[in-house]
């Protein structure tokens, strides 16, 4: 910040009896204020003791007793200061940052001690003494300019109120040390305080550096924020995407593109003869029917009914899916053409045997069954069409039945047709 600006900055608050710059943001302003109060506790402390000590030191050669009550309020303002202070410094207002008047003229009080002194002592101590009490009181007007670098309005005003009385004694004291000591004092508080000017100028920057860093930050965790809730989302979204793409939405179960994905991997065990795969088509007799006769929607029920019916034979490691419209598909692992009969005869019979209760009421339901064995050196696709084409003998057979492509029923053993599992077959 350039010196006349920050001048300008330093006499618009001075008008507004503000002991920090008031043309900064309200964020630099509160801690401008923060550390003026911390620092005058901490300049408080250290006054009260150098005070006591400057006293300490005199009372061998000046007769303090007489006047001991005044150097004791003396020394309670340096305390009240520092008490104060810290009352104040807890209850600034962030939105508002102010400091009290109260406490600034206290502030001002205590400056003005350092400058008094060495008049109120006048006379009554040597010329050794009293320029020991000069140079006290130059020292602390020094300690008052760098204290409150961050109070740059106060700063002028604390170092005015403490030089000022001090250059007058020593002007007063007539020509000869004194005049050239206090011209000296004076030309060094001129430059004492420009440098404080100047090392304001950088702090200022500096705050507003690390204020700005701040709001990049908490910019940066909202975004990040953001971002994760945005990818929580999206994730959430593909897995339910992923789930909605292998999945029949009227009956919940899977569908034929999950089925093409469940049979990939156990293409090569079955190639390599490490498993036994056996496929089953399921279609509903006489849907049609059904939807004619009661409607969509309660045929709608009787499919979700007969998912739930036909898995209630299947074990954890086998596949049910809905691929068509009243048309399902069993993959059965572990399991040749005779298991696979005997699963498919307790499916049909599973459902038969059950009341499907709709909102029309019950509707008798049952389902033929076309099976196949998945051979070795066979695609997926080809033993789906065998089972389908051992369907298509089940539905022009009489329909409510099972029956096994040509080519597994030939080398499948036999299987006595009563003999009906009641739960999967393992």
């Amino acid at each position: 910040m350039p010196f006349q600006q920050e001048f300008r900055s330093v006499r618009a608050a001075l008008r507004q009896l503000s002991p920090v710059v008031v043309d900064v943001p309200p964020a630099i302003r509160l801690t401008l204020l923060q550390r003026y109060m911390d620092m005058s506790m901490r300049n408080g402390r250290l006054s009260l003791a150098s005070f006591a000590l400057l006293l300490f030191g005199l009372a061998y050669e000046a007769p303090l007793g007489p006047r001991v009550f005044a150097w004791l309020a003396l020394a309670a303002v340096f305390g009240v200061r520092v008490v104060l202070a810290r009352r104040l410094l807890a209850r600034l207002d962030p939105a508002d940052p102010r400091s009290d008047w109260r406490y600034d003229a206290l502030v001002l009080l205590a400056s003005s001690v350092w400058g008094l002194a060495p008049i109120a002592l006048h006379g009554s101590i040597s010329l050794l003494s009293q320029y020991c009490v000069v140079y006290a009181a130059f020292v602390a007007t020094a300690l008052l300019a760098i204290t409150y670098i961050a109070a740059l309005p106060a700063s002028l005003v604390l170092v005015a109120a403490s030089v000022l009385p001090l250059v007058g004694f020593m002007v007063w004291e007539g020509p000869g040390v004194m005049v050239l000591l206090a011209l000296g004092t004076l030309v060094c508080a001129v430059a004492l305080q420009l440098r404080v000017f100047s090392i304001h100028g950088t702090l200022l920057q500096a705050l507003a550096a690390e204020r700005q860093n701040a709001t990049l930050v908490q910019e940066l965790q909202v975004y990040r924020q953001a971002l994760e809730t945005e990818n929580a989302s999206l994730d959430s979204s593909l897995r339910a995407a992923a789930h909605a793409a292998h999945r029949d939405p009227l009956t919940g179960l899977f569908n034929r593109r999950h089925v093409t994905a469940f049979a990939e991997p156990l293409a090569e065990a079955v190639h390599a003869g490490r498993e036994q795969v056996t496929l089953c088509m399921v279609d509903v007799d006489h849907f049609k029917q059904v939807n004619d006769r009661h409607g969509h929607r309660v045929g709608d029920e009787v499919l979700r009914a007969v998912g739930t019916l036909l898995g209630a034979r299947l074990r954890d490691g086998d596949c049910l899916a809905r691929v068509g419209g009243e048309e399902f598909m069993i993959v059965l692992r572990q399991c040749d053409a005779s298991r696979g009969r005997r699963v498919a005869e307790s499916v049909r019979h599973n459902v038969a045997a059950s009341e499907i209760r709709t909102r029309a009421g019950e509707v008798p339901i049952t389902v033929s069954v076309g099976l196949a064995q998945w051979a070795a050196g066979e695609t997926f696709d080809a033993v789906v069409e065998r089972a389908d084409r051992a369907l298509y003998d089940a539905k022009h057979s009489g329909r409510d039945r099972v029956e096994v492509d040509g080519n597994d029923a030939r080398r499948m053993s036999t299987v006595p047709m009563d003999f009906l599992p009641t739960g999967p077959i393992h």
